[in-house]
């Protein structure tokens, strides 16, 4: 992998954009404002097209990476496709949730990608899954591909959070002497960078030019899922499976938050709402950008202390119960959010 590899992923993505937009109508895929969406203007919905178009161009062109995780990129398609048809037609919960599920299903039993410990976490040795390993991979999965999109609220943040962690695992990668890891995370990170320049609301530019769509936060959420997977796993595993839990700290713990507080208010977890953190914070008066710059650098804050408890071979077990610590105050935070906003509406 050369920096000309980096730079033509980024390239090939923003002209895959380009061209992409103009047909985007035609296709259906199109955000159209109204409801919940604040935007001003109908934005085409070819992110996740796009991003997968310049992973996978330059990737065929590193036959070592195609070869390690060429049946990642054919499940991505999988993902993407579904993604693509929601985005335009609007699929039903069950039926995404089904070709996610089967995904993953895939993943595990056909790839051999999946969870069969967790890891040192209790301090007693390795927690191994047995019989539990196929389905925990799919509940991981799914729950994963679900983060990353519900983290969709925002122009750039799901994408941001998904390139934080992928610098956390080309970091972890690059000590490691995983070359192929590190060749897909930086390429993949490429391509999702060309999409973030398209789609940030900066001084020149007040709107997005295109949105990242279901298709390409599911597709994201997905290929982070196994690679967060599958280098975690086995004798060759690049790093423990707890330091996943911090290289995604941000949508993982949102998602629980939301998992666990809707159902107890009789609420379907997969009903779109405005109940994230990142809603909370804009009914409490910061504006979008810096709601989206504060969780970025909480993002980066927690992905840096899952590297440095990596690179100071920190105990498994202290870092699970820091995390477990994390969650707690993030469910105080989010209570009390939620507590000054229907006190402020009543």
């Amino acid at each position: 992998m050369t920096y000309a590899t980096l730079f033509n992923s980024f390239l090939i993505t923003g002209i895959s954009l380009l061209m992409l937009k103009p047909f985007a109508h035609r296709m259906g895929l199109v955000d159209v404002p109204g409801g919940r969406k604040t935007h001003e203007k109908a934005t085409p919905l070819i992110g996740g097209l796009g991003i997968f178009l310049g992973t996978l161009v330059m990737i065929l062109f590193t036959p070592n990476v195609f070869h390690e995780y060429g049946a990642l990129l054919a499940l991505a398609s999988l993902v993407l496709f579904v993604g693509l048809l929601d985005d335009a037609i609007e699929l039903r919960v069950s039926v995404r949730m089904g070709a996610h599920g089967f995904a993953a299903l895939v993943m595990a039993t056909v790839a051999d990608v999946k969870l069969e410990s967790l890891g040192n976490l209790l301090g007693a040795g390795p927690v191994e899954l047995g019989l539990l390993s196929v389905p925990l991979t799919v509940f991981a999965t799914v729950g994963v591909i679900n983060a990353v999109n519900m983290a969709d609220g925002l122009d750039g943040l799901s994408g941001g959070l998904v390139l934080i962690a992928l610098a956390c695992i080309a970091a972890v990668a690059a000590v490691a002497g995983n070359f192929e890891l590190l060749a897909l995370s930086t390429i993949l990170g490429c391509s999702l960078a060309a999409f973030l320049t398209m789609n940030f609301r900066l001084l020149w530019k007040k709107n997005a030019l295109v949105y990242l769509g279901d298709a390409g936060s599911t597709m994201l959420g997905f290929m982070v899922a196994w690679i967060l997977i599958s280098e975690s796993q086995g004798p060759d595993a690049s790093f423990a499976p707890v330091f996943a839990l911090w290289f995604l700290a941000v949508p993982l713990l949102d998602t629980v938050y939301l998992l666990i507080g809707r159902p107890l208010r009789k609420i379907s977890p997969f009903t779109p709402g405005v109940d994230h953190l990142h809603h909370n914070l804009i009914r409490h008066g910061l504006s979008v950008k810096t709601t989206v710059m504060l969780l970025f650098a909480t993002a980066a804050a927690f992905g840096t202390i899952g590297l440095i408890g990596y690179l100071m071979q920190v105990s498994e077990t202290f870092m699970f119960l820091a995390f477990m610590v994390l969650f707690t105050l993030y469910v105080h935070v989010g209570q009390l959010l939620g507590q000054r906003t229907k006190a402020s509406a009543g």
